[in-house]
């Protein structure tokens, strides 16, 4: 078990029967993780806090209390402060995940809180492959998984829009159930039935293909060739055709929409995000230069990429370029499902903290003119 000393970075300790003011003061006002522990070392509480010694000083400097209060004094409990600066939002989260699982282990869940990722997944060696709503994220040669959604109704939308589209199974309850012949979809002539009719498998086999190198983030390819499609059917007179290529088009349109602008294969996720770091005296001069911090992350890991001082478009890019490979792992989630709802956490904000660029076996082009967008890099640097 790692010990509180080697989780975090400094420790404050009660000098009387209760905190103070001029004891407080130690602690720095930055972003950080803090642990309460009372004088035989347990945990009391952990939290994290956009400023550590306002945070504290409001649990811990109070009035006395009243018989009204609802709320238990922490003050009279806790002993000893352990806590851990960050410099950013993502690495603040981060590092709550990763000290909510040293320091309570199997209990761990109850403190930390995050939304449940779903995704889209299709078994290919199925016997009629379709594209569903799984909470699993694993994959394998036999399974393909996509995703981010930022909501389970998103990715229930998007597996019920490809499924129409390339026409997959909708109906899976009924396969190998021997009613195949009752399903609503061949009724009304909107499945071939290959359920049905061996001849149909191989091209229904296809349209698998097809739906997921879509869902893969070919969307706007796919939709280009709906309306190639279109105008030949419309031109040789089948209209009714025509208007289904139509109808197709413009629903898979709306997977185009901000809610799936981060959805592709599992195996292909590769984000890029940068933000602020601490501040660095220069030398001689009564002033401060602004760090930054970058991390590439994948669908199963967050690589920290280091520190740097963005000054021109060619530094930048050479320092991506050297550490892109190189990246030290970051050790903090319990599994795959937790770091890829960490990641879920910040990607769909409507404002995320920090600059999130997708990116692929090397790193995104444009990144300095992006960073100079949100961060406004001549004034920092």
């Amino acid at each position: 078990m790692v010990s509180y000393e080697e989780l975090f970075e400094a420790s404050l300790c009660r000098q009387s029967d209760k905190w103070t003011k001029d004891t407080l003061s130690g602690l720095p006002t930055c972003k950080g993780v803090f642990l309460f522990a009372d004088i035989s070392g347990r945990p009391i509480q952990l939290l994290q806090s956009a400023n550590l010694r306002r945070t504290v000083q409001a649990k811990l400097l109070h009035e006395e209390p009243t018989t009204s209060s609802r709320k238990t004094d922490l003050s009279f409990l806790t002993a000893r402060i352990f806590y851990i600066t960050c410099y950013n939002y993502f690495q603040l989260q981060l590092t709550y995940i990763r000290s909510a699982h040293a320091v309570f282990q199997k209990s761990a869940n109850n403190w930390i809180q995050l939304p449940k990722p779903s995704f889209a997944a299709i078994e290919t060696d199925a016997y009629l492959p379709f594209l569903h709503v799984s909470e699993n994220p694993k994959t394998h040669p036999n399974r393909k998984v996509f995703g981010l959604f930022p909501t389970r109704k998103a990715a229930a939308a998007f597996c019920e829009t490809l499924n129409t589209i390339f026409g997959l199974c909708r109906n899976p309850s009924l396969l190998k159930s021997g009613k195949e012949a009752s399903c609503p979809y061949l009724q009304m002539e909107t499945c071939p039935g290959p359920c049905l009719q061996k001849k149909e498998r191989g091209a229904y086999l296809k349209a698998v293909e097809q739906a997921c190198l879509t869902a893969a983030g070919n969307i706007q390819s796919t939709i280009e060739n709906l309306h190639r499609e279109m105008i030949q059917t419309a031109q040789l007179m089948q209209f009714e055709r025509a208007a289904l290529l139509k109808k197709h088009s413009q629903n898979l349109e709306k997977l185009t929409r901000n809610d799936f602008r981060w959805v592709r294969d599992l195996q292909d996720l590769c984000i890029l995000c940068m933000d602020f770091d601490t501040k660095r005296k220069v030398a001689g001069k009564n002033k401060k230069y602004q760090l930054y911090k970058a991390w590439k992350i994948t669908a199963t890991s967050v690589h920290e990429l280091g520190i740097f001082v963005p000054r021109t478009p060619e530094q930048t890019a050479s320092f991506l370029t050297h550490t892109w490979t190189q990246g030290e792992t970051v050790v903090y989630a319990e599994n795959t499902t937790e770091h890829l709802a960490t990641l879920s956490l910040f990607l769909f904000r409507s404002e995320p903290p920090g600059l999130w660029l997708a990116a692929g076996q090397s790193p995104p082009a444009g990144v300095f003119e992006k960073l100079s967008e949100t961060f406004r890099l001549d004034a920092n640097c």
